[in-house]
């Protein structure tokens, strides 16, 4: 039952581990990355600037609409004049009877001033003419038309109700719209040459991460064969002790490096525990995942390098941070256009169709209408007292220190490079020497455990013996990592870290 139980709990704790290999890391170290996020977000901000760039070449067309309530109307006829025009044909009639009235006085005071009654009588359009001329009333006529005139003044100005729609279109700006389009378009290789040497930068980070707990695992292994040994050699030395063939000092000495050993041991246990954690932590997975890696568990670390030779132009073209300071260039030369632009002519067609309500192209009206109208705008600056000549010497200044910070950033990187080469080749040299010197260990160590087998040798010298076989395999699991980060550190040095 017990027996049961144990496998059934290896099981699980199988199942629940997770072999990762370095292109898993990669992939999942690109992937959850918050920085790289960040910079894909800055790649998408630059293309979306890019293509809202060409929108200043096309025409731009806007509306406005507006409504306006006030508590008065605009009044265009003084309360005087309304009165004299609502009551124009009272005051013309009291006019017409006056004169009628005057008329008849004189009438009737001196028949002979005017003409004879008889007279009137016998022509019968005259007759007509003074009978209608007597029986006049124009007072309900003018006094209407009167309120119409006031009506027609009097315009409801409460709510006023307007819209405009606007179209632009730009046609000579100087060049400033071609060299802010170009401008885009660099800013968004230059968010993307970003973005490339961040996710370098995490690679390398990852494989740091993965290749040490590689080291780790491997000399927790070494340490673990170094322990068993020493608890081997301690039982032997224990049997010699009482069969009087070996002395408690040679004990003594082995119990001391077999407990240096255990220490050095736990503390590789819980180093590796640690590694794993940070490789985690660069994954984005839980930091108490149980992950081993596949390079892990081999025997040896395998190396599949190649000693590349890059040229100086395959490093300019693949390198992110000479990209970047490239793209700055040709932005910092395109903004010696801009700045001259601001200082040339510009030339632009408009159109606008306009409505109001009221409106008072035929008259004052309280309804909705509109009319068309479209041009040509031209500015054209005259003198500015130097202001455009000196700012675009100080752009063509900015240029020109960008296009030096290149040149140098250039040159260094070259440097790197050459010492990444020859980085690389001491450590291959090294690599050489710890596997002579882990040969030597092999066979000094089989010699010394059959020399202490046959009792011809000491423990302590079969202690060093292992000592220095940990030592050998030790310095050939960093030579052989060393390699492996060389060859890194020159593929990222070069630009062509995939």
């Amino acid at each position: 039952m017990m027996l049961l139980l144990a496998l059934c709990c290896m099981t699980l704790t199988a199942g629940a581990q997770r072999v990762l290999t370095l292109d898993e890391c990669h992939q999942l170290a690109l992937k959850n990355n918050k920085k790289l996020k960040v910079s894909e977000e800055e790649v998408n901000k630059a293309r979306y600037e890019m293509y809202s760039s060409y929108a200043n070449y096309l025409p731009k067309v806007s509306a406005t609409a507006t409504y306006t309530h006030n508590n008065k109307s605009v009044q265009l006829l003084s309360d005087e004049n309304i009165a004299a025009l609502n009551n124009i044909g009272t005051m013309t009639q009291a006019q017409i009877d006056a004169y009628r009235q005057e008329l008849l006085a004189i009438y009737m005071s001196d028949p002979s001033a005017v003409i004879s009654l008889a007279m009137l009588q016998n022509d019968p359009i005259v007759s007509k003419l003074v009978a209608d001329f007597m029986s006049l009333n124009v007072e309900d006529a003018l006094n209407q038309i009167g309120e119409q005139v006031t009506d027609a003044f009097n315009v409801d100005t409460k709510n006023i109700y307007s819209g405009i729609v606007t179209v632009q279109q730009p046609i000579f700006a100087g060049g400033k719209i071609v060299a802010y389009n170009q401008i885009t378009k660099d800013l968004k290789g230059l968010a993307e040459s970003k973005l490339d040497l961040q996710q370098q930068e995490v690679v390398v980070t990852t494989d740091q991460a993965y290749w040490q707990i590689v080291s780790i695992a491997n000399k927790l292994k070494l340490a673990e064969s170094y322990a068993e040994s020493l608890r081997t050699l301690n039982a032997d030395v224990e049997k010699m002790v009482a069969e009087g063939v070996s002395t408690n000092s040679e004990q003594l000495a082995v119990k001391v490096k077999l407990n240096e050993a255990e220490t050095a041991l736990l503390k590789a246990q819980n180093g590796l525990a640690l590694s794993k954690m940070l490789l985690c932590q660069i994954c984005g997975l839980p930091l108490d995942s149980d992950i081993v890696l596949a390079d892990e568990k081999l025997d040896d670390v395998l190396l599949t390098h190649q000693k590349p030779c890059y040229s100086e132009s395959e490093i300019e073209t693949n390198r992110p941070e000479l990209r970047c300071l490239s793209l700055a260039n040709d932005i910092y030369a395109k903004k010696v256009w801009v700045t001259r632009a601001d200082y040339l002519p510009t030339i632009g067609a408009f159109g606008n169709y306009t409505l109001s309500n009221p409106s008072c192209f035929n008259g004052f009206q309280n309804e909705f209408t509109g009319l068309w109208s479209f041009g040509v705008m031209a500015k054209i600056p005259v003198f500015h007292w130097g202001e455009g000549y000196n700012k675009t010497r100080m752009a063509k200044a900015e240029a020109k220190i960008q296009q030096y910070n290149y040149e140098d950033t250039k040159e260094m990187i070259m440097l790197q490079v050459r010492q990444c080469e020859t980085r690389l080749n001491e450590a291959d040299s090294r690599l050489k020497q710890s596997q002579e010197k882990l040969n030597d260990a092999d066979e000094n160590l089989r010699m010394a455990n059959a020399g202490f087998r046959e009792g011809v040798v000491e423990s302590s010298v079969l202690n060093l013996a292992q000592t220095a076989w940990l030592q050998a395999h030790s310095e050939y699991i960093d030579a052989k990592i060393d390699c492996i980060m060389a060859d890194v550190n020159l593929r990222k040095a070069a630009g062509v870290l995939q």
